[in-house]
């Protein structure tokens, strides 16, 4: 993961960047922010962490109010990716720390896998996404602090078809929408490229254009990546974790000004 730091407004670095030496404020609440917060979580990697992880203000307790159920949400997704793909999906030495760690949670996982009730933990899922697309939208785009409205899709991947997988992970194309503020980490990730796109009707005729493309970012190979841009008065973060969960969040936004 290529680290990118803050250029824009010093009038809004107190809300995107934590300094320990100034005044910030938590993403989440607004509160005054005492600590930093890692965007994704650890518990959704695996060691050696990337050094360069994005770091967010956030206040000591919405730091760690989320901490539980950040790793609930971990340990399922392990769970459901070995029973959709059986022995030969091999627990990394960091899951199978954790596992050792937290075998009462373990356990309650695995008897909500077993009785299907996976649907009964969605307002937990959502919740974590919500604050993990909260984390990257400001991170990436100096937008979305404090969001308290929103929708959030999710799917495993046992759920999900070859089509809406490739649909899915297809880049962010925003030539037709307004750039982020200026100075905002997203700059560094969007790819312009040339491409020669076929004629609707079939004919072998073809037309070249030009797209502005948004780049996903791959935090840890095969754990995490995301993206995410604002369109008018909506951010969208996508997410993929630990290639077995999809989801997308939509943030309702206003000026943080």
């Amino acid at each position: 993961m290529k680290f990118v730091d803050y250029y824009g407004d010093d009038r809004l670095r107190h809300k995107i960047v934590y300094n320990r030496n100034s005044y910030s404020e938590c993403v989440y609440c607004g509160a005054k922010a005492d600590t930093r917060e890692h965007v994704p979580s650890k518990v959704f990697l695996d060691k050696p962490y990337p050094d360069n992880l994005g770091i967010v203000p956030a206040c000591f307790k919405c730091n760690n109010s989320f901490s539980k159920d950040e790793l609930f949400l971990s340990i399922l997704i392990e769970k459901l990716k070995r029973k959709h793909f059986g022995q030969k999906y091999v627990f990394s030495n960091e899951t199978t720390e954790r596992l050792n760690k937290n075998k009462k949670l373990v356990n309650e996982i695995e008897t909500i896998i077993n009785n299907n009730n996976i649907n009964e933990c969605g307002e937990t899922i959502k919740r974590i996404l919500f604050k993990l697309a909260i984390g990257h939208a400001v991170f990436e785009v100096s937008e979305g602090y404090c969001a308290k409205e929103g929708t959030v899709h999710y799917k495993f991947l046992n759920d999900v078809s070859d089509e809406e997988f490739e649909n899915f992970t297809t880049p962010f194309i925003i030539n037709d929408h307004l750039l982020p503020e200026i100075g905002s980490r997203a700059y560094e990730r969007i790819m312009i490229v040339d491409v020669d796109l076929a004629s609707v009707d079939g004919k072998e005729q073809r037309k070249r254009t030009t797209l502005a493309l948004l780049n996903w970012v791959d935090v840890q190979k095969s754990k995490y990546v995301y993206t995410c841009y604002k369109f008018e008065d909506e951010i969208i973060v996508k997410m993929i974790i630990n290639e077995f969960l999809l989801a997308k969040v939509i943030l309702v936004v206003d000026d943080i000004l």
